[in-house]
């Protein structure tokens, strides 16, 4: 593996899908409680020792511009926007190893899709995995109870 990149992960499931590529597709849809959502991944294994990695494409209702988005990830809570490529600024996994927050980069509009954007992601799993979110998520519902 040193020295690849290996275009696979997990099991094989129906349709020459692997249980990686199914599995990003049905967690993306619980977490953004969205069961309809397109969703179409390609897991690749690459040898880093942390660290998952997505190039997002995002498709909108109504046209989206690159400003707004950086607007609003700048802001998100748990999201670090890492995005100059002309100064070589952009996530990788050696970045973000032993961080929280999900890093985010290479934020530029689809270039044949108005509604579109696409982006690079990187988080390290060994820390914002399962846990973490489950964590953070359960602080954000007691806090909508403790707010009523």
């Amino acid at each position: 593996m040193a020295l690849n990149v290996v275009p696979w992960a997990g099991s094989l499931r129906e349709d020459g899908w692997s249980s990686e590529e199914m599995k990003v597709r049905d967690e993306s849809r619980k977490i953004l409680g969205l069961p309809g959502l397109r969703v179409a991944a390609t897991c690749v294994r690459v040898p880093v020792i942390t660290t998952h990695s997505l190039t997002v494409h995002a498709r909108f209702e109504d046209e989206v511009t690159v400003d707004r988005a950086r607007e609003i990830l700048a802001t998100a809570p748990g999201v670090v926007l890492f995005d100059n490529p002309a100064a070589g600024e952009f996530p990788t996994p050696a970045d973000v190893v032993g961080t929280d927050p999900t890093w985010v980069g290479r934020v530029r509009r689809s270039l044949d899709d108005p509604t579109a954007l696409e982006l690079f992601v990187c988080g390290d799993n060994l820390r914002k995995g399962a846990a973490l979110n489950t964590a953070q998520i359960a602080e954000l519902v007691a806090g909508e109870f403790t707010a009523r």
